[in-house]
């Protein structure tokens, strides 16, 4: 078995990220968000190893480090559709490239004020820890230990009442910055792919370059949209 070793200066960091965000939990069990929320600002991009799943980490970040940055839209959505009541939540963190329906193979990692840790899949929050240090000594549960659909929320609400604040104009603004966000990763996956294989044909031809598979050229392109829209300034992102 080959075992990798982690310079010490960034098992430290990986220590102080953890016991930090830990540190933000009151006696009650619920969180300090504002004192969470400086956390991640100070370690933003730092990398924890998840015990579970193997081979895969968490990366420090608010949500100006995800694929969600400048959307202010999508936070308030997170707070307010999905769990049964409204709940506060910072973004502390997007696992990258995970097999999964989210925007850009990316879980968006967020810390509740109750303690608990959900990760964002297209349209479905997952519980996936109890709590940060469930999530750093346990792992990360995917599938959650529970989900919560988009709306699932108002399922108790008569059907005049769900059908009333399903046409809400807050929830219309929402459903249409969500497919508004998603249509453009598409159109530029569609342009980025196009380049690519432009620029590939060219250097083929030229005895420059060996034909990729399409796969990693889709990866690839996919990869440079996400990253794009990490470096987006909020005031000129889609709402």
């Amino acid at each position: 078995m080959k075992f990798i070793n982690i310079p010490l200066n960034i098992k430290n960091e990986c220590h102080q990220v953890k016991c930090e965000l830990a540190g933000s939990y009151t006696e009650g069990g619920c969180v300090d968000l504002d004192k969470a929320a400086g956390v991640v600002k100070s370690y933003s991009g730092a990398l924890i190893p998840l015990i579970k799943p193997k081979s895969y980490s968490v990366r420090v970040c608010g949500q100006d480090g995800t694929v969600y940055a400048g959307n202010e839209d999508q936070l308030e959505a997170w707070k307010d559709f999905y769990l049964p009541e409204r709940m506060e939540m910072e973004v502390i963190g997007a696992i990258d490239d995970f097999p999964c329906d989210a925007f850009g193979l990316q879980l968006v990692l967020l810390l509740c004020e109750d303690g608990n840790i959900y990760a964002y899949e297209d349209e479905v929050l997952h519980l996936v820890a109890r709590s940060v240090q469930e999530l750093f000594e346990t792992g990360l549960t995917f599938p959650g230990l529970e989900c919560y659909k988009l709306g699932e929320c108002f399922e108790d609400c008569t059907e005049e009442e769900y059908n009333e604040i399903m046409e809400s104009d807050d929830i219309k603004e929402m459903k249409e910055a969500h497919n508004n966000f998603r249509e453009s990763l598409e159109r530029e996956l569609l342009e980025s792919l196009k380049e690519s294989k432009s620029s590939q044909f060219k250097g083929v031809e030229e005895g420059v370059i060996q034909p990729k598979k399409n796969s990693d050229t889709v990866k690839e392109c996919w990869e440079i949209v996400v990253w794009n829209h990490m470096q987006i300034p909020s005031y000129i992102m889609i709402k």
